[in-house]
């Protein structure tokens, strides 16, 4: 990842001169900075910290719980911290783009292949686990579940509520540029086991109807009576 402003605090050193008054205005420039690049990445959590695992777990369970149509097979959502350092490591490339080892076997995850992935670019300021993730939710509105189509993309929707992925892990990086968005973030998040989206993403009916006789419904959603690892 790159530092924000790489530049400032060299600016700074070489255009005041070493009196000893200049020299305290620059331990002041040179503190204002480190201040400001700390703040630039203050609200960002990291991928193990438990406030943030939490929430984005919650939110991604909370939209799978009430899609519409109803779903009656959709699996509960738990974190995995292997799918959050994929996350993270793609994520310092500061690229909008796929990571395109997800495929591979044992590249993105000791036990699973074929993972999952979504992205949320922006800028750092604007950024809150709800805004991202609920932007990817918002793509159903072009997506046509009778006849499982779309009106523009909305491959994100479709895997956030992809009925058999069970296990997600995000990870959001600050970047000096991502795109022509100065100061970004970019979110990501990867899911297993991932979506083809060749399909509907769930099969519609009552909530939980077809669970397997082994899970218990929990928030609209299917999930193991024993740990799934």
């Amino acid at each position: 990842m790159e530092a924000p402003r790489p530049f400032a605090r060299e600016w700074c050193a070489q255009s005041l001169p070493l009196t000893r008054g200049s020299l305290l205005k620059l331990r002041v420039w040179e503190l204002w900075l480190l201040l400001l690049d700390f703040g630039l990445n203050a609200e960002l959590p990291h991928e193990e910290d438990v406030h943030f695992i939490n929430e984005y777990v919650n939110v991604h369970n909370e939209l799978r719980g009430n899609v519409l149509p109803r779903g009656s097979n959709l699996r509960f959502m738990t974190w995995d911290v292997a799918l959050s350092r994929t996350a993270r490591a793609w994520g310092k490339k500061c690229v909008f783009e796929h990571n395109n080892h997800l495929e591979e076997l044992n590249m993105a995850h000791p036990k699973f292949n074929g993972i999952g992935e979504n992205i949320w670019v922006g800028p750092e300021n604007e950024f809150t686990a709800s805004i991202a993730i609920r932007s990817w939710y918002e793509e159903r509105k072009k997506y046509h579940f009778e006849n499982d189509s779309c009106s523009s993309d909305c491959s994100n929707y479709k895997q956030l509520v992809w009925d058999t992925s069970y296990k997600v892990g995000c990870a959001v990086t600050s970047c000096t540029r991502v795109g022509r968005i100065k100061y970004a973030v970019i979110f990501i998040c990867n899911y297993a086991p991932g979506g083809s989206l060749s399909r509907r993403p769930y099969k519609p009916g009552i909530t939980c109807a077809r669970c397997s006789k082994y899970d218990r419904c929990t928030d609209f959603l299917c999930s193991k009576i024993k740990k799934i690892t």
